[in-house]
């Protein structure tokens, strides 16, 4: 199989799960994999998410249009109810500053964007 076949699927079958709501952290330092689990299995851990993909995506820089090797940020899309950044920044134990603003997630192309390009981890918390 393809790769960009597989992409397709996975992200098809992300889009089929039913994810509400989505948004985006950037923080500061870069994130690794570790701070991602942990910001999510605080989320998780509400009764109102029943569940959550979240993924690392490195910044690209604007002039060179290269990976930026210091600097990433995550993407996160959730099921469940909707939450105000407020909640979001206490459940997950996080700056509210970090956070943008919750949007719905619009079909498919949410999952398509990226994946296979240059997401560094990706996960599902249950």
């Amino acid at each position: 199989m393809l790769t960009v076949d597989y992409n397709r699927e996975y992200a098809s079958g992300l889009s089929d799960m039913g994810f509400n709501y989505n948004n985006i952290i950037r923080m500061d330092n870069k994130v690794s994999f570790k701070k991602v689990d942990y910001l999510m299995n605080n989320l998780i851990r509400r009764p109102d998410i029943d569940m959550i993909f979240a993924c690392i995506e490195p910044d690209i820089c604007k002039i060179t249009g290269n990976i930026d090797r210091h600097s990433n940020h995550i993407h996160f899309a959730v099921k469940g109810k909707e939450l105000s950044r407020g909640v979001l920044a206490n459940s997950m134990r996080v700056n509210r500053m970090f956070l943008r603003e919750n949007r719905s997630v619009t079909g498919m192309a949410y999952f398509t964007k990226h994946i296979g390009k240059s997401l560094s981890y990706h996960n599902l918390y249950v």
